[in-house]
Formats: structure tokens, C-alpha cells, sequence
């Protein structure tokens, strides 16, 4: 009964939800794997929803939802449901394919749309232009003679009881198997998405123009965000380096889109591990792979180099990474605990600032053709390990102010006999290295998606016969065509009478037959033999 149960399409449809929703939990609760910090401020109540329902998530599991056996174990019985629902299908389709015919009916009964008309042409001629029809039209055909097949036309049983004639059908394989390929493209999705995650890594890093770059390793990273299956030997080992970073704007005020970045590119210098170095350009939408690893442009930022000096003493000397911040400005902190009490400054970087009568005016346009630097001085405890900062925040409370002051490039000022330089002015880029092997994957899964929904919702299931008789005494063969749609039958309808139209056309009809197949009406019960007996010019009735 378990087994039953699970192999139910209702039942994978429910497993999907339930994943579903612990997907959503995982996006709004921190995952441990991620986010260590910020689950261990979450389980001692400092960050969150406090330490009990802390408490609570922790006992379930939603601190690492995808690495839990609850959802590991809905996970394989989702892949069983849907292996155990599609490859039942999957064989009884290829039967299909391989084996099944279009039936052969006795009667017109059971028909949904029929159509006659008279010819001169024989039997055989009308079922041999029949076949040609719809074998050109990609119908499957099965040409019925029971003479031929060893049988009498009146057998009592069989189908060599029924009468001469052509039996077509069309749409059985397409719409089942666009069915079957539209449930097969979400077995793909989901076995991409889940061994994606699992292998797929993302790190983001910046980098300074014509400075020292990173290599493709675990710790040289900002952000480090590894799937469960990634490990360090994974990383390729190559080098970056920027050589130069171009960007401009929209700089007319009155403009379409005036501030907007024209240009965003990255001029980088590729080093592999067992390589010749190479350039290359990254830019906004063309991304570098190197080693399977993708490298896209992600931020930018100025670069101040700041040199502090107490005592004669040079106790910093570096590039910041300003990051932008209100006003149009940027933003960061300088640390130099080698000084005694230590020094931290407070940098705030107006690209375009230029003097006026009152001093610098800070236009907040991004554009470094004043730049200014403006700096605050604290002195104290930098309390570096004990709180939680940045490279670009300063944690004032255990400091004392000391003053500020401007800069600007080449400039020198002294605050409190701290010596504060602002030697050159450079750019920084923040780069996002990612791997990603699912998306070939993924890719596959919608093709498959696409291509089963489209035949899954316009092809349709349809079968017609042909029959033509011509009865004793008579020198004309009525034919008879008529059909029965599955699904859309109104798209049959037009199909139908085209089908006649063209049948018509290809056998033609007697002058005196004024049978107009485009005002013909369906109908059901009647046998051919019985038909020829009456008026053959007459449409058959529904």
C-alpha cells in the first residue's frame, strides 16, 4: 500500500510542496552553512526572533534545512515517486509507438463528424487516393481489405468483418509524448537544482587598479559561499589582476537617464596555475570564464591611498576600498593600532567637489575630476576582535575625537600631531567569481519543459476512416469519410472538411453531384453498405 501510495502522480505533486515550503523557511531563516555568525547571534538571542524560538528552529532543523534528514529523506522520495510515475509511461508510450494500429470500425457509429459523397472512380482507387492523403499529411495509415486479408467481407467475426476501407489516427504519439517530456523536464529541473546547489560555489572579492590581485583560493576571498559538495581542491588556483578600470556617465543634467554609467568595463590580467598569464576584458554584460569559473563585475568604488604617520613613525600605508554611501558620496575607516593609543579615521571620498567662495562644494556627482577627502580623527581602543566592523565602518565607542580636516590629491595635513597624506587616488572593482554546473543542466530542463508543452497543449488525438462502397447494380462508389476528435473538436471540424475538400479534388465527383462538402452535417449510426442503397447525393444528417 505504501508503495502504491508513492508512485502516485498526486503523491510527488505532494512531496514537491512540501520541499517547497521548507525552501521558503531556508530563505528566510539563516542557514548555518552560510552564516555561522549570524545563526550563533540567532541561537543566543542577540539577533532574531529571540533565544526560545530560536531554540524551537534549532530542534527542527531550519538552522540547516538542506543538510537535515527530513528533507534529504522527502528529497530521495520525491526522485523514487517520480522515477516509479514516468517510467511506467515511459515504456507503455514505446508499446505505443512501436506496436499499436489505427483501428478498423464496421460501422459509422460512434463517429463525431461524418461526410459522403459519390464518385466514379472505384473502391480501390478511392482508398488508394485516401491513403496517399494522409500518409503526405503525417497521418499513421492501415489499409483494411478483407478479401485480401483471407476473409470474407461478411466473416462473423474479426476484423475481417468489417468493410474495405482506410483507417488513420494522428496525435497519439505527440501528445502523450509531449506529456511525458513535460513531466521528464521537471525530473530534470529539480535533479539540476538539487545537485547544483550541492556543487555550486560563489565568492565575491575586490580588487584595486594596478595593485596586488587574488588568487582563486577558499581564504582569498570577501564573501565565501561553497555548496555542500565544494571543497577547496575544487578552486582552479588562477590569478587576477586589474590592470584598469574605464567608466563613465551621462553627464548632462537635462539628458535621458543623467548620471547613468556609458561605460563599465574591467581590463584584467589572468594568471592560471600551470599557465602562461593572459589579458582579458570584463565587462557589464560579458562575463570571463576561466577554468569553468565565471567572473562578473559586481561593484566599484574609489581607492584613496591613505598614509598615516605618528611620531615620525609610518603606522598605515594603504588603498582603501571607499564603498558609495548617501549623498553621492563614499565612504570608509582607516585602523592603525600600531600607533600608541591607536588611530582611526573616519574617510568620506566626494569624487567631485570643487572650491567655492565658501569652501569645497560637495556636488555628489560620481565623477573624480575634484576629488576631496575629508577625514575625522579618533584616538582610543580600535577594539579590533571584540566587535563586529568592517573594513569600511569604525567603531567609535571606545575612541576619542580628535578633529578633521580636507585633502586633496598630493596633500599633507597634521590633526594632534598625527600626520595624514593622501599620496594618489585609484579605483577598485568588486568582481564575483562563481561556478555554477547546473545550468547546462537547467538549460536542458526548460528545452524539455518547452518542447513538451507545446505538442501537450496544441496537438491533439483524432482518427478517420474512409470507406468507399460501390453496391450492386450501381455504377458510382459512395464514399463516406468521417471522424472522431479526442480533444478540440472544433479544430477537427476544419481539419474534416479540409480532408474531404482535398479527397474530392483528388477523385473527383459527377457533374449531376451537387454534394457541397463545406455544407455537410455529421452524424452517427449509419452503415456505409445500408447508405449506398439510398440517395448518394444527399449529406448525411447528424
Amino acid at each position: 500500500m505504501g508503495w502504491r501510495w508513492l508512485v502516485r502522480m498526486r503523491t510527488a505533486l505532494m512531496l514537491l510542496g512540501v520541499l517547497a515550503l521548507m525552501t521558503a523557511v531556508a530563505t528566510v531563516v539563516p542557514q548555518e552553512p552560510n552564516v555561522p555568525t549570524t545563526v550563533r547571534s540567532w541561537r543566543l538571542g542577540e539577533e532574531g526572533p529571540g533565544a526560545t524560538v530560536s531554540a524551537v528552529l534549532d530542534w527542527v532543523g531550519a538552522f540547516d534545512v538542506y543538510g537535515s534528514p527530513a528533507f534529504l529523506a522527502l528529497l530521495l522520495a520525491l526522485f523514487l515517486s517520480l522515477t516509479a510515475c514516468l517510467i511506467p509511461r515511459i515504456r507503455a508510450w514505446i508499446r505505443l509507438v512501436r506496436r499499436s494500429k489505427p483501428p478498423v470500425v464496421k460501422t459509422v457509429g460512434g463517429s463525431d463528424i461524418t461526410a459522403s459523397f459519390q464518385t466514379d472512380a472505384a473502391p480501390a482507387d478511392v482508398h488508394a487516393a485516401a491513403a496517399k492523403l494522409l500518409g503526405g499529411r503525417v497521418w499513421r495509415i492501415r489499409r483494411h481489405d478483407p478479401e485480401a486479408e483471407g476473409g470474407p467481407l461478411d466473416a462473423s467475426s474479426g476484423a475481417r468483418s468489417a468493410p474495405s476501407q482506410v483507417a488513420a489516427e494522428k496525435g497519439l504519439w505527440s501528445r502523450e509524448g509531449g506529456s511525458l517530456l513535460f513531466h521528464l523536464s521537471f525530473y530534470v529541473l529539480l535533479a539540476a537544482i538539487v545537485f547544483g546547489q550541492l556543487l555550486t560555489f560563489e565568492g565575491q572579492r575586490g580588487v584595486v587598479e594596478r595593485d596586488r590581485g587574488f588568487a582563486d583560493t577558499a581564504i582569498s576571498y570577501w564573501n565565501y559561499q561553497p555548496g555542500r559538495w565544494f571543497s577547496e581542491a575544487d578552486h582552479a588556483g588562477w590569478r587576477l589582476e586589474l590592470d584598469e578600470f574605464e567608466i563613465d556617465w551621462i553627464r548632462d543634467p537635462l539628458a535621458p537617464g543623467a548620471g547613468q554609467p556609458t561605460t563599465f568595463r574591467s581590463t584584467v590580467t589572468i594568471t592560471p596555475a600551470d599557465g602562461e598569464p593572459f589579458q582579458d576584458v570584463v565587462e557589464g554584460n560579458q562575463p570571463l570564464t576561466v577554468d569553468g569559473f565565471k567572473i562578473h563585475q559586481l561593484d566599484w568604488g574609489y581607492a584613496p591611498r591613505v598614509e598615516v604617520e605618528v611620531d615620525g613613525q609610518m603606522v598605515y600605508d594603504d588603498l582603501l576600498t571607499a564603498v558609495a554611501a548617501d549623498g553621492g558620496g563614499f565612504r570608509s575607516a582607516v585602523k592603525a593600532p600600531a600607533a600608541d593609543p591607536d588611530v582611526g579615521l573616519e574617510v568620506f571620498f566626494y569624487p567631485f567637489a570643487p572650491d567655492g567662495d565658501g569652501g569645497p562644494s560637495l556636488t555628489g556627482a560620481p565623477w573624480d575630476e575634484a576629488p576631496l577627502l575629508v577625514v575625522r580623527q579618533w584616538r582610543g581602543d580600535l577594539q579590533l576582535g571584540a566587535t563586529q566592523q568592517t573594513v569600511n565602518e569604525l567603531d567609535t565607542s571606545g575612541l576619542e575625537s580628535e578633529g578633521g580636516a580636507f585633502l586633496r590629491p598630493g596633500d599633507e595635513v597634521v590633526v594632534e600631531g598625527v600626520t595624514i597624506r593622501f599620496p594618489e587616488l585609484r579605483r577598485w572593482v568588486g568582481f564575483q567569481v562563481s561556478s555554477r554546473p547546473q545550468i547546462p543542466w537547467l538549460l536542458v530542463g526548460s528545452a524539455l519543459l518547452v518542447a513538451g508543452l507545446i505538442p501537450a497543449l496544441y496537438a491533439y488525438r483524432r482518427r478517420v476512416w474512409v470507406m468507399a462502397v460501390r453496391p450492386p447494380g450501381q455504377q458510382r462508389t459512395l464514399v463516406t469519410v468521417f471522424g472522431r476528435a479526442f480533444q478540440r473538436p472544433e479544430k477537427f471540424e476544419e481539419e474534416h472538411g479540409d480532408l474531404v475538400t482535398e479527397l474530392i479534388r483528388m477523385v473527383g465527383v459527377p457533374p449531376d453531384d451537387t454534394t457541397d462538402p463545406d455544407d455537410r452535417a455529421p452524424r452517427s449510426g449509419a452503415d456505409p453498405a445500408a447508405a449506398a442503397r439510398d440517395s448518394a447525393t444527399e449529406v448525411m444528417p447528424r
